[in-house]
């Protein structure tokens, strides 16, 4: 089992990263949410569709690159790097659980972005017959999509905007990347497109590919203080030169390596079919959980009081880790499966 990266993985994360740097740089965030400057996030979704970002777990006969969920890890590291806005996991997913020709090939080509949302948590809405339920929880991302992905247990759904649009409100979002709507789908039927062990699988991949995006994040604010402490000085030294600015870093470091490792190999493992994948998706989610919100603290800890403010970026990493944590199953929730896990095992 090789876990090192290829050399096609090593040239999509210079694509996806060079890509993000051009489309959706941090000047640009900023100006979204602080001036309202409209991000034109449907052309970048034509864009990043032209280059194959959407179809590359998915083989040449369904319109795809013929990579596997190992490449679509490497892309979303790359957008948790850069806290890229977006449905991207929602259209990710739509275009592996699609069978409709047609319609796959608008989410792959980025003609249909798919926001999705998870009725695993607890929440008061669930599917019956093909219609939702109660009220949906916030649905993060849905002004720019054209097609909702619904996970409800190991059912998966799928409903698009179609000409009447959608009764959406926007709400308030701790994280000002990832904008929440509140959306209302009483009416309307839905478009069962996995169930069972496909549905299960599906889950799998929901959970690495975000797991992904948080490693990258983690990575992002090693990153970020190491860069800060470089060239913050203090009674006339860099702050990185005191021991307990140094050990702070060496523990997000630690932290960063971890979450990278628990996340490769339980890519690997879905990937394959082993055995224990679900043991090993359980602990990822759990120690990525862990690392990002700690490095997010850190992060911030270690620019001082420049680290509390708004306009430095730490503080949108701290936000994006706690929207993390309860996605997908908290850290509480994890523990309890690694536990049931190992003694299953």
């Amino acid at each position: 089992m090789d876990l090192m990266q290829s050399p096609d993985q090593e040239a999509i994360q210079e694509t996806v990263r060079s890509f993000l740097a051009k489309e959706l740089p941090p000047e640009k965030l900023r100006a979204a949410f602080d001036d309202g400057v409209d991000l034109g996030l449907g052309e970048v979704w034509k864009r990043a569709g032209e280059l194959g970002f959407f179809g590359l777990g998915l083989s040449e006969e369904e319109g795809g690159s013929g990579f596997a969920l190992s490449e679509e890890m490497v892309l979303f590291t790359e957008l948790g790097r850069t806290l890229a806005p977006g449905p991207w996991l929602g259209s990710v997913l739509a275009a592996h659980a699609l069978s409709d020709e047609s319609v796959r090939q608008g989410v792959v080509s980025g003609s249909i972005p798919c926001a999705w949302v998870d009725l695993s948590r607890g929440d008061s809405a669930t599917v019956e017959s093909g219609r939702v339920v109660g009220e949906l929880p916030p649905v993060a991302d849905l002004a720019v999509a054209e097609a909702l992905l619904i996970a409800c247990g190991d059912s998966w759904y799928y409903t698009e905007r179609g000409d009447d649009g959608w009764d959406a409100e926007a709400i308030r979002s701790l994280d000002p990347t990832r904008p929440l709507y509140r959306v209302v789908l009483a009416d309307r039927a839905l478009r069962e497109i996995a169930v069972g062990e496909a549905g299960a699988q599906l889950r799998r991949a929901a959970t690495i590919l975000s797991c992904a995006e948080a490693v990258g994040g983690i990575e992002r604010t090693l990153e970020m203080s190491v860069e800060y402490c470089k060239v913050r000085t203090q009674f006339d030294r860099p702050i990185g030169s005191f021991q307990a600015v140094k050990h702070r870093c060496a523990d997000m470091a630690v932290r960063a390596e971890v979450a990278r490792s628990a996340t490769i190999y339980a890519t690997v493992c879905v990937r394959d079919e082993l055995e224990d994948a679900d043991l090993q998706v359980s602990v990822a989610k759990l120690l990525c959980s862990e690392g990002y919100l700690r490095n997010g603290a850190d992060n911030i800890q270690n620019h001082g009081g420049m680290g509390f403010t708004w306009e430095c970026d730490a503080h949108l990493y701290l936000k994006r880790a706690h929207g993390f944590e309860y996605a997908l199953g908290t850290r509480n929730a994890q523990l309890d499966a690694v536990v049931e896990g190992l003694r299953n095992g």
